[in-house]
Order: structure tokens, then sequence, then C-alpha cells
């Protein structure tokens, strides 16, 4: 399944946790293997690959070994820098205001 923009957060999440048990069995893992190379438990490995259920930071130490690690920095972009100029304009026309409930 790829992944478009179309696709439910429980989807992507099936779709990561095939993705994840396709690049170990690539790599001719066991799953014991994989644990002992990301320092996630094995139950932990079962559960993400039968049930897609893991924790950021164990999916994470999977990206580390099994993926790209580097990738997640791209789905919380930075705002791009603004020149002092531009700064300066949006200080002028934003004006905050207080929530009211």
């Amino acid at each position: 399944m790829s992944i478009n923009k179309f696709s439910t957060p429980g989807e992507i999440q099936t779709s990561l946790a095939n993705q994840f048990k396709n690049a170990r069995l690539e790599r001719k893992h066991s799953r014991a293997k994989a644990a002992k190379l990301s320092g996630v438990p094995e139950s932990t490995l079962r559960a993400f690959e039968s049930k897609e259920q893991i924790s950021l930071r164990q999916f994470l130490m999977l990206c580390h070994v099994y993926g790209d690690l580097t990738s997640t920095e791209l789905l919380f972009p930075e705002k791009p820098i603004l020149t002092m100029d531009q700064l300066l304009a949006n200080e002028t026309t934003q004006k905050r205001q207080r929530g009211r409930s």
C-alpha cells in the first residue's frame, strides 16, 4: 500500500508495520536479531507486526536500524526564516487576541 494524502492514520499505521516487516525479512533478520540490533523487545516487534502497536520512541529506534530516521524531520517543517523587514511588517499587521471560551 502506498501512502497518499487520502490515507487514514490507521492505513498508514498498517503500511508502516508492513514496511518494517518487509525490511526485516529482506535482510533475513529474525525478530530476535531485530530486537538485538534495535533495542526494541521482541514481544514489541511481534505486536507491531501483527497489531500495528508500538511507542513512538521504539518506532524511531526501528527507523534508525531499518529505515531512514532523518526523514522524520520532514514531518513538521519549520517556517522559513523571515527578513527583518518581513518580521516588522508581520508585527504591525498581526495583533494577538486573547482566546475566550
